[in-house]
């Protein structure tokens, strides 16, 4: 899993520019979690969206979910300054 990450991430810093897309998910014992995904444009111009991580949800406040975006980007060492676009989906 670790090495499917680094690739993933990788991939993404040489295509420099990424949208997020965070969703909020419950996992089997009904806690939520927001599963965190990139898209982001190969080398050979095909567009691509992978699986980054599940994060805990901190809530549903502005300022929760700005904190958990900026941490995980951070601590998989990518630049939000990259980031084009990001979209949202909680029920």
């Amino acid at each position: 899993m670790k090495k499917l990450k680094h690739n993933i991430v990788k991939e993404l810093k040489i295509s420099k520019y990424f949208s997020i897309s965070i969703d909020s998910t419950p996992d089997i014992s009904h806690v939520d979690k927001l599963s965190f995904m990139v898209r982001y444009v190969l080398e050979t111009g095909l567009p691509v969206e992978r699986f980054l991580c599940f994060v805990s949800n901190p809530g549903h406040k502005a300022l929760d979910l700005t904190n958990a975006i900026t941490n995980t980007l951070k601590s998989h060492d990518i630049d939000i300054s990259d980031c084009r676009g990001q979209s949202y989906d909680s029920r």
